[in-house]
């Protein structure tokens, strides 16, 4: 684990003689949020390390669910659309 240790000192620059040039370093892209990392909770760290054991399923299997899901979905909405027809009938019969 990280522990919070003091930085050292930044050392000053040392100042540039006159006509010298500085050497100039390209910058690497860095990432803007970079320092939430320091900030991260412990369970943000655990729920990361247990999606990484994850297994997670195929372009097939996932293609297949769906079809299940979606032939599930329509199967019980026209069984409940069927009783509800036939309860309005019902009622519709007995109260008008």
């Amino acid at each position: 684990m990280r522990e919070n240790l003091p930085r050292p000192a930044a050392a000053a620059a040392a100042p540039l003689a006159v006509g010298v040039v500085r050497p100039s370093v390209p910058h690497k892209r860095r990432n803007p949020l970079a320092f939430l990392g320091r900030f991260e909770p412990r369970f943000v760290a655990d729920i990361i390390s247990e999606l990484r054991k994850v297994t997670w399923p195929t372009l097939a299997e996932t293609r297949y669910l769906t079809v299940v899901v979606a032939i599930v979905a329509v199967a019980v909405g026209l069984f409940l659309g069927g009783i509800d027809l036939a309860f309005g009938w019902i009622v519709q019969r007995l109260f008008f």
